[in-house]
């Protein structure tokens, strides 16, 4: 036989040298696995989710229908309507758009899609001189709600924006928005600061006007450069912000009783495990916090949701139950709820606002009386009953007896 060839690599087995490459590898391949995880918790950027295509084929849903459980939900979305009009692309028709349609977007009492290009299935509709690109978003929002306000003013109280990869809870929403009057200038969102005084909402975790917010920003601000820009370039909810702010919309509170937050610009889980970028550290208007305690029980939107995690938020939300657990609601009832979920200062704000527009409106009476004038429609939906003012002056009473008769 002849003899085998002798192969080195310049160190034995059994060298400290092999069990240092050894221990370096496996090190690097414990840090590599790491910083995948902690990639995975952070949002995806919007190239990413561009590309992120949901299922090709509809999704079933129609068997898990649980009949007899939503009669509250029901009776509420009848006393809170929401309109909701989503901005979407032409490119994201199919891969995101159907599928807001398909999930969250079914509890909006009416869904539309805001594009450049209609589409009779969603509805998207396509507005006249849009421009599409991230750069055109404030143009694009703006368009939107004229088109809103002169289309669908009457078919709603409240008006919800959002992305097509947003998901909201609108029973949640509709709970929230419950004690307030839709004829007061506020809105809510996930609010940051900077920019202007009140600070601005984040355009992904969607943000809501009231009525009375839409009309003013329709009638009063867009008009005015000096209250709106008019370049249809800007980051829209930055300059949403600036234009709200000038003409003196409240900017409301959507955290809970216990200052847990109810709206959110990144996913669950970023929330949940801490993997949100450094610069929402310096903008998010209240102090985050990380675990179970980042997020309500009554949480209502969430961003950088792709449509696959849709259904799976879906699933989770309104079909998983646990066997031999009731559900819980962590809400009081009967609705409408008392004020326990908005938070003091929010109130006073509140109170202080309806103070100054109730002092307006009888001016506005005086001026009436002396011309002989018929009072201006405007003049009558100010004065419309405050459903909570009522229902923090009978609390107060509630308390008082309570305290005569112990």
């Amino acid at each position: 036989m002849g003899s085998q060839p002798n192969i080195s690599l310049g160190f034995s087995c059994n060298s400290p040298c092999l069990l240092i490459l050894i221990l370096i590898l496996v090190a690097l391949m414990v840090c590599t696995y790491h910083l995948g995880v902690i990639a995975s918790l952070g949002p995806l950027t919007h190239e990413e989710m561009d590309n992120v295509e949901g299922p090709q084929h509809d999704v079933v849903m129609k068997l898990h229908q649980h009949l007899g459980e939503t009669a509250e939900a029901d009776r509420l979305a009848k006393e809170v309507r929401i309109l909701c009009w989503i901005m979407t692309q032409p490119s994201s028709h199919e891969k995101k758009a159907k599928h807001v349609k398909a999930t969250w977007g079914k509890r909006c009492n009416k869904l539309i899609f805001i594009s450049s290009q209609n589409d009779s299935s969603l509805p998207a509709i396509a507005l006249p001189g849009v421009q599409e690109g991230r750069n055109y978003l404030w143009g694009k929002t703006k368009a939107a709600y004229k088109y809103v306000y002169d289309n669908h003013q009457d078919d709603a109280d409240w008006f919800l924006k959002a992305d097509d990869d947003t998901y909201a809870v609108m029973e949640n929403m509709r709970y929230m928005l419950s004690p307030y009057d839709p004829m007061t200038e506020i809105w809510f969102g996930s609010r940051f600061r900077h920019f202007s005084k009140q600070g601005y909402m984040s355009g992904g975790g969607g943000y809501i006007l009231s009525k009375a917010a839409l009309r003013k920003f329709v009638e009063v601000a867009l008009p005015d450069p000096k209250k709106c820009k008019r370049d249809p370039t800007g980051a829209e909810d930055a300059e949403m912000g600036k234009c709200l702010d000038n003409i003196g919309v409240l900017a409301g509170d959507s955290r809970d009783s216990l200052g847990r937050g109810r709206m959110f610009p990144f996913t669950p889980l970023t929330h949940m495990m801490g993997g949100v970028p450094n610069w929402y550290i310096d903008y998010v208007y209240y102090k985050p916090d990380v675990g179970m305690d980042c997020c309500s029980d009554s949480a209502i939107t969430f961003h950088y949701v792709d449509p696959n995690k849709m259904y799976e938020l879906e699933y989770l939300i309104y079909h998983l139950k646990p066997y031999g657990h009731q559900r819980h609601e962590p809400f009081p009832a009967p609705l409408p709820l008392d004020h326990a979920s908005v938070p003091k200062k929010t109130l006073d704000e509140y109170k202080n606002k309806q103070h100054n527009e109730d002092e307006h409106e009888h001016e506005h009476e005086h001026e009436h009386e002396h011309e002989h004038e018929k009072p201006k429609e405007e003049s009558k939906i100010v004065a419309k009953p405050n459903k909570l003012i009522d229902i923090i002056n009978s609390q107060e009473k509630e308390r008082k007896a309570k305290l005569e008769n112990s």
